[in-house]
C-alpha cells in the first residue's frame, strides 16, 4: 500500500473497517431510507476513515467518498451542508489531484511510454474526476467550474 510500511498495515482490521463502509454505503445508496441515507453515508465515511487509519489508501478512500458523495448530491440534492455542496466536491476533487492540469495533459499524450507510477497519477486523476460528471451541471459558474470542465474534457484521453 501507498506510502505505508508494512509493519504500519493492519489489514485483518482494514477488511473490518471496509465491511463496514461497504454495509453503511449499502444504506446510503438505498432509495427508500430517504434523507437518511445522509445519515448512513456519514457513518460509511467515518468506517473509511477507519480503515485509512489502519493502513488502506487514501487514494482509494477518496475515489469512493467522491462516489457517494456525487451520488447523494443528484439523488437528494444539495442541503446546505458543505458535504452535500457540488461545489463543495468539486473544490474538494481539485485538491486531492496528484497533479496539476498542465502536468497531467503533458504526461497524457505519450502515457503509455511514462513510468508505472505517472500511469498511476494519471489514473487517479481519471478516478478523482468521475463523479464530476455526475454533477458538473450543478456547479456555480466560476474558478472551480472552469478548472472542472477543463479536467473533463481531458479525462476521456486519460488512461
Amino acid at each position: 500500500m501507498e506510502g505505508i510500511d508494512d509493519a504500519e498495515i493492519d489489514t485483518d482490521r482494514i477488511n473490518e473497517w471496509l465491511g463496514a463502509w461497504q454495509l453503511n454505503q449499502s444504506y446510503a445508496q438505498d432509495h427508500d431510507r430517504g434523507e437518511a441515507r445522509r445519515i448512513w453515508a456519514r457513518v460509511a465515511f467515518f468506517a473509511l476513515g477507519g480503515a485509512e487509519q489502519a493502513g488502506y489508501p487514501t487514494r482509494d478512500a477518496n475515489v469512493c467518498r467522491f462516489n457517494l458523495r456525487a451520488l447523494l448530491i443528484v439523488d437528494l440534492a444539495p442541503d446546505g451542508d458543505p458535504l452535500w455542496s457540488p461545489d463543495h466536491l468539486a473544490s474538494d476533487v481539485l485538491e486531492a489531484l496528484p497533479l496539476g492540469l498542465e502536468q497531467a495533459r503533458a504526461w497524457m499524450t505519450d502515457w503509455r511510454m511514462r513510468p508505472r507510477h505517472e500511469i498511476s497519477a494519471l489514473r487517479t486523476c481519471k478516478n478523482f474526476l468521475g463523479p464530476m460528471e455526475l454533477i458538473a451541471d450543478q456547479l456555480a459558474a466560476g474558478p472551480v467550474r472552469t478548472q472542472i470542465d477543463r479536467w473533463l474534457d481531458l479525462r476521456a484521453h486519460l488512461p
